[in-house]
């Protein structure tokens, strides 16, 4: 009994909080049942089982980054503000400096010179980097659901799902090439990063509005947020096509040398600006719609499991090939 008591007793200080009640109530039972016989193989193994039910997927270590866990819905708020706060904080120092004009320029125009081209390139990719972990999260909510739930043809709701990520991560990473890439000196990935950024999140809005109307009709989700996403698609697109109309018309003109924006089209370019301004924050208001689906989701702390074998088989072989240059060179390993 005594050896028993000792290795439960060296067994405990390897256990997590999270563990220990599991594992007190295995040390119950078995004292209960065979007290006299158990080893301490058994507790090591025991020991050992316990902690590989409880490990982490990789998707969910990098959701747990923002160090949020059981308060995730705060995630899409705080991604909405940090990305609305870039975009003014770069307007704030080009008009400061006068290189921009203060009366609704494009987005990209208040980052073409230095210093404020530099602050929205760094603030921006933090931001499409947080988007990127709002559609990972929105992917294993939808999943957790697809999962659980028995729905008819669930493989068709999964691949809709799968989707949604790669649109999603296509209209983050074209975010940041529009903040890489100045519109003045490469128009070329601008204007791509743009197209990815603007269309893709579109896209994107309109995919999760179908799932969304489509879990509402198996009695999941709340129909008023699926009202109102479908409302902000409407408005993006809207928004998007009149961006994408007077944008084109604009430069037409301003290229034939029919006028400026100082002048006759002053009207055409700021409805541009005005409606690329009203995509961006379209896009923003939906992102924040996931706070109310994030509130159901809890994510664990990432945890990091060792091969101790293959480590310490390294470190061997390391040492070997230390006593082996050392004989050559008729010397002492350290």
């Amino acid at each position: 009994m005594k050896k028993y008591h000792e290795a439960i007793h060296m067994n405990k200080l390897f256990l997590t909080a999270t563990h220990k009640d599991k594992v007190d109530k295995w040390y119950r039972l078995q004292e209960v049942e065979n007290t006299d016989y158990i080893s301490d193989h058994t507790v090591v193994r025991m020991r050992l089982e316990v902690t590989e039910v409880n490990e982490i997927r990789g998707v969910m270590s990098l959701a747990c980054l923002v160090c949020l866990r059981r308060r995730l819905y705060l995630l899409p708020l705080i991604t909405t503000i940090w990305i609305i706060m870039s975009l003014f904080v770069s307007y704030g120092i080009a008009v400061g400096y006068g290189h921009t004009e203060p009366d609704f320029p494009y987005i990209s125009h208040t980052a073409i010179e230095a210093p404020e081209r530099c602050v929205f390139g760094q603030l921006v990719n933090i931001g499409a980097v947080m988007l990127v972990m709002n559609v990972l999260v929105r992917y294993l909510f939808l999943k957790e659901i697809f999962k659980h739930k028995k729905m008819q043809n669930v493989q068709q709701w999964q691949n809709g799902n799968i989707a949604g990520v790669v649109i999603g991560v296509l209209s983050a990473l074209g975010m940041s090439m529009v903040a890489n890439f100045q519109t003045e000196v490469q128009r070329g990935p601008h204007y791509a990063g743009a197209g990815l950024a603007f269309v893709m999140g579109t896209s994107y809005t309109w995919l999760q509005t179908h799932i969304t109307w489509r879990l509402r009709r198996e009695g999941l989700g709340n129909k008023f947020l699926a009202a109102v996403r479908f409302v902000n698609c409407f408005l993006l697109t809207c928004f998007l096509i009149i961006f994408t109309i007077s944008k084109t018309y604009y430069k037409i003109k301003e290229y034939r040398g029919e006028g400026t924006k100082y002048d006759t089209l002053r009207g055409v370019y700021l409805t541009s600006t005005i409606s690329e301004w009203l995509v961006a924050g379209s896009i923003l208001a939906y992102t924040l719609s996931f706070t109310w689906d994030f509130r159901s989701i809890v994510l664990e702390s990432p945890k990091v499991k060792l091969n101790f074998q293959q480590l310490e088989n390294g470190n061997n072989n390391n040492r070997a090939s230390a006593e082996m240059e050392s004989r050559q060179r008729g010397t002492t390993p350290v």
